[in-house]
């Protein structure tokens, strides 16, 4: 049945694309009347296509993962039937995603290795793995209690290794460095080959292969290396090259996507007759503390589109929590998928399981010795660390079939038994075979677990741990682990193969729908026939007005208001404030009055007194205490209000004038060639919307227009200044009978101090009464200038959207250009077929797809 589907799923991916190869590739290129989005749309639409093919035509892909060292490089070998004909590095640092494309062959014969493909990662695929480097370098350094990396400021890879040199200095966590080294050869490969290299793939022959994939390991004390010691950037590749060579594949290493190798099986060492058609997909280890940013992406990346994963867990170290950190960043890859469905788990390295340790080893002799029936609880209860394993793989399974105890090594030895002319693996292995002692643990282990089985299968034939330590005893349950491959695949496999190309397929359709959007759209605003001058020069007013006015509110709040000459308006105010209270009568007064520095205020004699003297009065006019400045402080605030406040107003109309002398051209062209009257004719004809779009083109014409709305709203939020509040000296009020008596004042008392210098004392009382009232002026410029700014902020709001939406709206361009509806022609035949694959449906043309539930 799901063979069925995906056929029906492969036809209506193909039919799609067979279409749109009749279509440009860049139709907006074709008509300028097409909106460019369609574009996008359509290079989606085809990738939408494309990828439901490829997953209805692709054979199941059963990823292998494992922590670090769980022996996993050794069972791959050992499920094909040659140890090392994979080239896969053992270097922890770096590693690739190798897909293994099994092909049966007949006869007992040696696996063979052929057809090495190198993928290397597209543009956009490094652009996806640097930022997942970058969002792991941002944890690391959190970690390591380093500021947050500034992302924003990282805009080449210069900038960003820069910021590695600089965090390398700066931390020697052991963690973020490895990482740190990392992204440095990553970004140094790409700038040194991405250009020519990026999306290509290259055949290499085994030599290449295996030389070329297999990486030195860097140096491990990366604690003391300093930055300048990591290796520097290799010479631009100016071009392709045509072969790979394998120093040209070692330095690209960074940037391979996959390797992909063709092995042929002889069908006596794995018979998967009847079996749909598989590939084995190899991870990178994870897990360990170095492991590679740029493997985890890539196996992450990789782990979406499998539909079976076999974990193989580390028996050597039972309990590790590393493989849970594996399944989590899986889970994440597939949210609201149960993953368990898919998951099949071995335990490598299980002949080394630490038996050893707290007297295990014992315990199992004793259970293996012991003439009483053997229990299965009894046997994890005596063996904790056996407990551990079998609890530690349980946790990723739902059933306990899918679980089997591994030793590659076993497994290849056994193959290797079976015929001198069938080779397990290459010389070096083979000798390391028969090397005395070599497998004496492992044949010492496989014995006991034989002899446990025994027992454990005599008291109950249906224990699941009689049964698997069965299959390890038989050939290291290798051959149990291939029959769990094929009944996977058959069961599983296929099943989710076809649930991951109908949800593919699922997005085809979505990708539909927004093609039969824009398509309605263009429907619906009319096909015009060419564009007439008034249209064209309309277009490009308004595009200048949007830019214009972009940019104008890009910049507003950046400087002050300023007046037509380029002064600071705060700054005019203030000057003029400081003018007028230094030419304050009081202050004349009073320095008249000075002598050596002291005022004196002398009693009228002779004829002066006789006409002066009124009694005990003083003359009046001359300050004596700080409340006779009251008078002219608040007139002097008064009328530096209202110059301020014209001052602003004449500041607003010039900066408006300003802007509308910068959209002149496009000013006077609008204004020549737009009929007011005319929207309540485009309200008939196309709507609200649109006639309120073109009141908001008419109000954008001219700035000098926004002038008198503004000025009445900031006028109706003003709040005036109060003089009372902003008199710096001290006066008359409730709690105080009197003000600040000065010196020179008749009525101070004698008994007082006094200072020693009264001119210097009215020049600072001068200065305190300027610098107080500057300050609350300026804060009353700065207020109303920053009305001013949300004001326009405003009026941009509403008219620059309006610009940019009366842009997409053709045919209300071409009726205001026009004074009329745009003329219909006929549909160019390629937009014809867009609306066929707009609308196509799975049960259309015998696709006969039904929906997920």
């Amino acid at each position: 049945m799901e063979m069925e589907q995906l056929n029906c799923f492969k036809a209506y991916g193909q039919f799609i694309l067979e279409k749109l190869d009749s279509v440009p590739q860049y139709p907006s290129k074709q008509e300028d009347w097409i909106p460019t989005r369609l574009d996008d749309c359509l290079v989606r639409l085809r990738e939408a296509a494309q990828k439901t093919v490829e997953l209805a035509t692709s054979p199941v892909r059963i990823g292998v993962m494992g922590e670090f060292s769980s022996g996993k490089t050794l069972l791959l070998g050992s499920l094909i039937g040659y140890a090392d004909a994979l080239p896969i590095s053992e270097n922890p640092t770096t590693g690739n995603v190798t897909a293994i494309h099994i092909v049966p062959q007949s006869g007992f014969v040696t696996t063979q290795a052929n057809n090495y493909t190198v993928e290397y990662l597209s543009h956009q695929g490094v652009n996806e793995c640097l930022q997942f480097m970058l969002h792991e370098a941002s944890r690391r350094s959190a970690a390591a209690a380093l500021p947050p990396i500034p992302l924003s400021t990282l805009k080449t890879g210069k900038d960003i290794i820069n910021w590695c040199e600089e965090v390398w200095n700066s931390s020697k966590n052991l963690e973020l460095r490895y990482l740190l080294r990392e992204l440095v050869l990553f970004l140094r490969t790409y700038q040194a080959y991405g250009q020519a290299m990026c999306g290509i793939h290259y055949q290499i022959d085994a030599n290449i292969a295996r030389e070329g994939l297999q990486l030195p390991e860097q140096p491990l004390a990366i604690q003391t290396l300093r930055f300048e010691d990591l290796p520097s950037s290799h010479i631009r590749l100016p071009s392709p090259p045509q072969n790979l060579t394998t120093k040209l594949l070692h330095n690209s290493f960074s940037l391979i996507h996959r390797v992909n190798i063709e092995v042929k099986i002889s069908r006596e060492i794995w018979d998967f007759s009847g079996a749909s058609q598989f590939i084995l997909l190899d991870f990178p280890g994870l897990g360990a503390a170095n492991s590679g940013a740029r493997d985890t992406f890539l196996s992450l990346r990789e782990l979406a589109e499998v539909q079976t994963i076999l974990i193989l867990l580390n028996g050597k170290t039972p309990g590790s929590d590393r493989a849970n950190k594996i399944f989590t960043m899986m889970q994440q890859q597939r949210p609201g998928q149960d993953l368990k469905d898919l998951i099949l788990v071995g335990v490598g390295r299980f002949d080394q399981l630490p038996l050893d340790s707290q007297g295990h080893e014992r315990e199992l002799d004793q259970f293996i010795a012991n003439t009483e029936p053997v229990k299965e609880d009894d046997v994890l209860s005596k063996l904790k660390v056996l407990q551990t394993t079998i609890d530690a793989a349980s946790a990723f399974i739902i059933e306990q079939e899918r679980m089997v105890l591994l030793s590659p090594l076993l497994g290849l030895a056994e193959l290797a038994k079976r015929s001198s002319q069938v080779k397990a693996g290459s010389p070096e292995f083979l000798a390391n075979l028969d090397y005395p002692d070599y497998l004496e643990r492992s044949r010492r282990s496989q014995q006991k677990w034989q002899l446990l089985s025994t027992r454990l299968l005599e008291s109950d034939p249906r224990s699941h741990l009689g049964r698997q330590l069965s299959y390890f005893a038989q050939d290291g349950g290798i051959a149990k682990l291939r029959e769990l491959i094929q009944n996977h695949v058959a069961n599983h496999g296929v099943k989710q193969l076809y649930e991951d190309t109908h949800r593919a397929a699922d997005n085809l359709m979505l990708q539909q729908e927004y093609l039969n959007n824009i398509i309605t759209e263009i429907h619906e605003q009319g096909i015009p026939t060419s564009d007439t001058h008034n249209l064209i020069e309309l277009r490009s007013a308004i595009e200048s007005l949007d830019k214009t006015y972009r940019n104008f509110q890009k910049d507003l709040g950046k400087e002050p208001l300023k007046d037509r000459w380029g002064n600071i308006v705060s700054d005019v105010v203030k000057d003029e404030l400081t003018f007028k209270i230094v030419n304050w009568n009081e202050w004349t007064l009073l320095f008249n009055k000075a002598n050596n520095g002291n005022i004196t205020i002398a009693e009228f004699k002779g004829a002066a007194g006789k006409l002066f003297n009124r009694g005990n009065r003083v003359n009046s006019s001359l300050p004596t205490k700080s409340e006779d400045f009251y008078a002219a402080f608040v007139k002097t605030v008064k009328e530096l209000e209202e110059f301020a406040r014209e001052r602003i107003h004449q500041a607003l109309a010039d900066l408006l004038n300003k802007l509308s002398q910068q959209i002149a051209p496009q000013r006077d062209y609008l204004q020549t060639n737009l009929n007011p009257e005319i929207e309540q004719d485009i309200e008939t004809e196309f709507g609200i919307e649109e006639a309120d779009i073109f009141y908001k083109l008419l109000l954008g014409c001219d700035p000098n227009q926004w002038l008198e709305a503004i000025i009445a709203e900031i006028n109706s939020k003003e709040q005036s200044i109060s003089p009372e509040v902003m008199f710096p000296l001290a006066r008359r009020d409730e709690k105080h009978n009197i003000g600040q008596i000065f010196d020179w004042s008749p009525e101070k008392s004698p008994d007082l101090p006094r200072t020693g210098n009264h001119q210097l004392l009215v020049l600072r009382l001068r200065d305190e009464i300027i610098a107080t009232a500057s300050l609350h002026l300026v804060q009353y410029v700065s207020q109303i200038n920053q009305k001013i700014n949300a004001e326009l902020e405003g009026i941009l709001d509403q008219i620059i959207p309006s610009l940019q939406n009366i842009s997409k709206k053709e045919a209300l361009l071409r009726y205001i250009a026009a004074g009329s509806s745009p003329a219909k022609v006929n549909i160019p035949h390629w937009l014809q077929i867009l609306a066929q694959v707009a609308t196509i449906s799975y049960q259309e043309d015998n696709f006969l797809v039904t929906k997920n539930p």
